[in-house]
């Protein structure tokens, strides 16, 4: 499995709209042929996005794809009107 661990900065007073996106964007994530995992939780003032993906072509197709369906579910959703991605950590599950 390719993992992808990502940490999302919440702007000030989004926090609920925040939570409300972030749900639906998930849910859809986890339609997506390709995606194994998809989870998030929050501490402090940022949360942190774990997705699995099937292997690094799929997490290529379904991410780097500026047309693509994670980029239309961020867009869709408004996820960077509430929060700032900050960095991502990615590769290969170690088995």
């Amino acid at each position: 499995m390719y993992m992808v661990v990502s940490r999302w900065n919440l702007k000030a007073g989004n926090e609920e709209q925040f939570e409300i996106r972030g749900k639906a964007v998930r849910q859809a994530l986890r339609q997506i042929p390709g995606v194994t995992l998809c989870e998030a939780f929050r501490t402090g003032d940022h949360a942190i996005a774990v997705l699995g993906y099937a292997d690094e072509a799929a997490y290529k197709q379904i991410t780097q794809d500026p047309n693509g369906p994670f980029e239309k579910l961020i867009a869709e959703q408004g996820l960077e009107e509430v929060s700032e991605w900050v960095w991502s950590e990615r590769g290969e599950t170690q088995n």
